[in-house]
């Protein structure tokens, strides 16, 4: 019986030592499977580790106290080096704005800015300051914006597209016309013939022509005034048509005077070729006259007076040369005098011109 108890216990012993055992391999096992995290509170001293002081709770809290407060006065301290800088731009454009509306007390003003400018806690304000490009200590200057009025030569190029215009469709329709009156103005053996009956019948053409000559030298006169006498008492653009219209007028009363003296005397046919051989001259002047006006509608301003100067030698050509042609015609039909047509000239024709010239200039113009 004593054996059996006894074997008994040996066996109880040796589950024991075997559950034991286990549990210790297992646990083993598993520390050799977990990774070991390094104790970052241990500094190692040589080949000691020692491990770190641990803070009091209450040290931490009193550093937290301390961080949080100097945060708020950092944070009160920005807010009010802010507001002041913000106060300082306010003063500046205020005194900005008074100098511009009123145009006053100036220096009083510029002062002012300055000084808030050098209050400032920006250093910008001071570089402002002390650059010699950017003008701050001046006072402001203001310009008023006022509408562009462009003052170009777009009336005249219209105007001499018009004239030439007439003349282009007066060459393509009246080509003959045209042709045959440069061939009796330059042959003289012509100028009696059947070219020149030819001419004094086509009305139509030669009514076109005149009113061409009066625009061509109307306007030409009209340069000629803005060269020499500008306009004081009429606008220029009115003045163009004023003076296309005083040349009509002029050789539509000069037309109708010499017809009537023509009826009077009994002379028709003599004050017919005359008038003939004047409208021929002025027909070939207002068609030459196109370059010369052109030119001096275009070129610089040194350049017209020395136009003008070959003008007048061009146009003196041409009045000779009408009276040469006129003095011919009346001598086959009438006895006459060289000296009463001279008397007539200069009484009929030169002086009539300057004193309408010399009226214009001091009372139109």
């Amino acid at each position: 019986m004593e054996m059996k108890i006894q074997n008994f216990l040996y066996f109880i012993f040796f589950l024991v030592f075997i559950f034991w055992h286990n549990s210790l391999v297992a646990q083993n096992i598993n520390d050799s499977s977990t990774p070991k995290i390094p104790d970052t509170q241990k500094v190692i001293i040589g080949k000691k580790t020692v491990s770190p002081i641990k803070k009091n709770s209450n040290d931490t809290l009193n550093a937290q106290k301390k961080h949080n407060s100097n945060s708020v006065a950092d944070s009160l301290k920005r807010k009010r080096n802010i507001a002041i800088a913000n106060q300082s731009l306010m003063v500046h454009k205020k005194a900005i704005k008074d100098s511009l509306e009123q145009n006053k007390k100036s220096d009083t003003i510029t002062i002012s800015a300055i000084t808030s400018i050098k209050s400032s806690p920006f250093n910008i304000d001071k570089l402002l300051l002390k650059n010699r490009f950017i003008n701050v200590k001046s006072t402001p200057v203001f310009l008023i914006e006022k509408e562009h009025h462009p003052t170009g030569k777009e009336f005249l190029f219209y105007s001499l597209c018009i004239i030439g215009l007439i003349l282009g469709l007066f060459k393509t329709f009246y080509g003959g016309y045209f042709n045959n009156l440069f061939r009796v103005y330059f042959n003289t053996s012509l100028r009696q013939t059947q070219l020149a009956d030819q001419l004094l019948q086509a009305k139509l053409p030669s009514f076109i022509l005149n009113i061409f000559f009066a625009l061509s030298v109307g306007m030409y006169i009209w340069l000629l005034f803005g060269l020499y006498h500008p306009p004081r008492l009429i606008s220029s653009k009115l003045l163009l048509p004023f003076c296309i219209l005083s040349v009509a007028l002029l050789y539509f009363v000069k037309f109708c005077l010499l017809k009537f003296m023509g009826w009077v005397a009994d002379i028709s046919h003599a004050t017919d070729h005359y008038i003939f051989a004047i409208f021929l001259v002025n027909k070939i002047t207002g068609i030459l006259l196109i370059p010369i006006i052109i030119l001096l509608a275009f070129l610089k301003r040194e350049w017209q007076p020395i136009i003008a100067y070959i003008s007048f030698m061009a146009l003196a050509l041409f009045f000779i040369s009408r009276y040469v042609k006129s003095y011919g015609a009346i001598e086959r039909k009438m006895p006459l005098n060289y000296f009463h047509f001279i008397i007539y000239i200069l009484g009929g024709e030169i002086i009539p011109l300057l004193i309408i010239y010399k009226v214009a200039i001091d009372y139109l113009i």
